[in-house]
Formats: structure tokens, C-alpha cells, sequence
């Protein structure tokens, strides 16, 4: 095809240009159209695009000593495909800007020079640690307790450089002391765990940074949780009172499987299997990874079982959720900590004595409770694949707690019993 002369584009003229054609060979032959106001903007016209370029010389950045810049060569830039640009005008405004880089030696397709080290700053290797564990399909819950403490605790020190953070040793450790003043030894001590963490995610990037300031800070003593439910009658007197029957059964399920608060309050239906007795956990602490099998009683087979008719009466036939409320934007429990009654995490604690008290052997209590078996052993040991075994542990928890409850009566009802 001829070259063609100049001309002021237009959208309208640009609509018109014809598609690129292939040659014999089967080779698209495209061709230019240049525009006339704005040396260098051309239109490179394909078989199914027109897009807006710039082509001009490029010059150095430093002037040589006859005061002028040094022609580098000829650079052609692709502005965009023509429909992402409102106007003409619009391209010749890229345009002009691309030029007077390239006539002050920025080379646009050159890619951009990586941060420098010094630059590395603490909100950048915080996010990228946080990339990380998403990566490795942590929870959305945990991923959201990393942006809160950063949040609330660091977000001051977020621009500062990590190697200026890895020489402030005292700094960390008034950080840590002002934390613990102001808002607890627990805030304060997991403040510094996140830092921790972050730093060593960024060392591994950037080789040269200081040791990690947090080995200066002495973190606060942690009491450990050592509360446990002792007077199951009370307990089940209160639970049982419970005007929310959903409520009720959701503590009911909490003391009798030991399952953490987040991972019972969105167990699904279809999760449940009756026939089984069991109930899928795709997504517990740590992810799908670790998804596993909790094995269930007759007790709390039956006590789902009722837990459903009652949901399909109040929401309806198609109600996901074991435990759903009208109060929750995501359609199920999502927080039942009720004062005059123990934590969530204090009846996994009970669940664990309680196992211990029935006589269970420590690996079967770790199976139940989904916790990793950290020895060489355990590693080879599949809860999976020991449903029936498992089961038989939870029928003989059950047995234990419901004796504790009734004070050894034989037939225990699922509900209270009006008067």
C-alpha cells in the first residue's frame, strides 16, 4: 500500500480507514496514517485494530559538551487502542507527553526500575506478607485480624523504610511498651508477633536489612485460658433456657463437639451427612488444607436433624446454613457470646477435659479437635480414614457429658420439656 501524506485525524476519519489486508502468504499488511498536527502520532491500522502510537527520536538525558543531547535512536510507542480514547485531542495530549519524556532521555518502553532497597518501606512488605498467606489460603477471618493490628497499631510507621525500623531497636521496644500501656499486654505482644513476621518476610527479599528489631522487645506475660465449664447441670440449665432456639442448639453443639466458634457458626447442610454421622469442615483454621471429617454421636446427629425441621419451619426449605440468623449480613451465626454464659473457646476447652476425663488417649483428642499432630508419627496418622474409630471417641465424649449433665439418668431429651 502507498505511504499515505499526513492528515489531521478525526475519529470519523479513523472510522473510515480501511481494515489491514493479508497478503498471499497469509500476513497482515498493516499500514500507518500519520497525523498532521502532532508530529509523531500515527494510527497503525491491523486487520481488527487501530491503535494510537507515538514514534519519534529519543535523546539522551545528559547534554554532551557541546550542550546539546545526544539522538539515542527511534522509539515507537503504542498509546492505546483507539476506542479507549474519548477524542483525537485526547491522544495528541499523550502524545505531547510521551515526546518531552523521550526528549528528556525517559525511555517509555523502557520498564520501570524496581524500588530501591532504601525505599522498601514497612506497608510495602506488609503487603506483600499478606499476599503470601493468601496465597497459602488463610483464612479470610485471619487475613483480616493482620489488617486491623497494622491498622490501629502500625499504620504511622507504615512509610518508614524496613532498614531505618531494623535499626530502631529502641523505638520497636517503646512501641511495645506504649501498646501495652495503652490498649494490653495481649494487643501490644501480638502487634509485635505481626512486625515479627513482616520483617522476616522482608529480609528474605531484601538480604542486607538489620537483624529483627522485635528480638529487643520482652513481650508480656500471656495468662493461658484455664477456665472450664465444671457444673455441667448449671451450664445446661442456662443453655437449655435459652429463649433462641438456635441459639441453644448452638452451644448445645459447641460443648458436645469442641468445634471452634467460626467454623460451627457456617456449617452448611449440605455439609451434614445423617446416614454417615458426620459433618464436613471444608474451610477450619488453616484453610482447605486442612478440611477434615468431624465424626458425630447419635446425640448430635439427632440434635441437627431437629436443628433443620425447626430452620425449614422459620427460613424456609432452602436454608443453608445448620444455624442461620435474621440478624447476620452472611445469613448465619456469627457471634453468640452470651455473658452469664462461658466463651466459645472456653467450651473447647471443656470438650478437650472432658474427652481427657472419658478416658480418651491424647492423639484421639487431637483428631477430634482438628489440631495438627506435630511428630513424625502423626504425620502418618489420617483422621480421615479412622471415621469409625473417631465416632466411637465422640459417642464415649457424649456419654461422659451427658452423664455429667443428668447425673447419670438414662434417657435425656434433645429439649427442654415445657411444664
Amino acid at each position: 500500500m502507498a505511504k499515505r501524506q499526513p492528515t489531521r485525524l478525526t475519529l470519523k476519519t479513523i472510522d473510515a480507514l480501511p481494515w489491514a489486508e493479508r497478503d498471499a502468504t497469509g500476513r497482515v499488511q498493516s499500514y500507518t496514517v500519520r497525523d498532521a498536527e502532532v508530529k509523531g502520532l500515527l494510527v497503525v491500522v491491523n486487520s481488527q485494530t487501530k491503535v494510537f502510537k507515538v514514534q519519534r527520536d529519543l535523546y539522551s538525558a545528559d547534554k554532551g559538551p557541546d550542550g546539546k543531547r545526544r539522538k539515542l535512536g527511534t522509539r515507537r510507542v503504542a498509546l492505546g487502542d483507539v476506542r479507549d480514547f474519548g477524542t483525537v485531542d485526547d491522544a495528541r495530549e499523550a502524545a505531547r507527553k510521551v515526546i518531552a519524556d523521550m526528549r528528556n532521555g525517559i525511555d517509555p518502553n523502557r520498564p520501570p526500575e524496581e524500588p530501591k532497597r532504601h525505599d522498601y518501606t514497612l506497608q510495602m512488605a506488609f503487603d506483600g506478607y499478606v499476599d503470601s498467606r493468601e496465597r497459602k489460603d488463610r483464612r479470610p477471618g485471619t487475613i483480616k485480624g493482620y489488617h486491623n493490628l497494622f491498622r490501629r497499631y502500625l499504620t504511622d510507621w507504615a512509610n518508614r523504610p524496613l532498614n531505618e525500623i531494623g535499626d530502631d531497636t529502641l523505638g520497636v521496644d517503646d512501641l511495645h511498651r506504649r501498646i501495652t500501656k495503652k490498649n494490653g499486654p495481649v494487643a501490644a505482644n501480638q502487634t509485635m508477633r505481626l512486625l515479627r513476621a513482616v520483617y522476616n518476610y522482608a529480609r528474605r527479599k531484601q538480604r542486607d536489612l538489620p537483624p529483627n528489631p522485635v528480638e529487643a522487645v520482652d513481650f508480656n506475660h500471656e495468662r493461658k485460658r484455664t477456665e472450664v465449664i465444671t457444673d455441667w447441670p448449671a451450664w445446661h440449665e442456662q443453655v437449655t433456657g435459652l429463649r433462641n432456639p438456635i441459639t441453644r442448639d448452638w452451644y448445645l453443639f459447641l460443648a458436645f463437639t469442641g468445634m471452634r466458634k467460626g467454623a460451627a457458626s457456617e456449617a452448611r447442610v449440605e455439609h451434614f451427612d445423617a446416614k454417615a454421622g458426620f459433618l464436613h469442615v471444608p474451610d477450619p483454621k488453616g484453610g482447605p488444607k486442612r478440611a477434615f471429617d468431624l465424626p458425630l454421636s447419635g446425640y448430635l446427629v439427632k440434635l441437627l436433624e431437629a436443628r433443620i425441621a425447626g430452620n425449614q419451619q422459620i427460613f424456609g426449605p432452602n436454608c443453608p446454613w445448620l444455624f442461620p440468623s435474621h440478624f447476620s449480613d452472611t445469613g448465619h451465626v456469627t457471634e453468640c457470646a452470651l455473658r452469664e454464659l462461658p466463651t466459645p473457646h472456653v467450651h473447647r476447652h471443656s470438650f478437650a477435659t472432658a474427652a481427657q476425663a472419658a478416658g480418651l488417649p491424647d492423639f484421639d483428642i487431637k483428631l477430634l479437635l482438628n489440631h495438627k499432630l506435630s511428630d513424625v508419627t502423626g504425620g502418618y496418622i489420617h483422621g480421615t480414614a479412622l471415621g469409625d474409630h473417631l465416632r466411637e471417641c465422640q459417642e464415649r465424649i457424649t456419654a461422659y457429658l451427658l452423664g455429667r449433665i443428668h447425673e447419670g439418668e438414662n434417657v435425656v431429651p434433645l429439649r427442654r420439656v415445657s411444664a
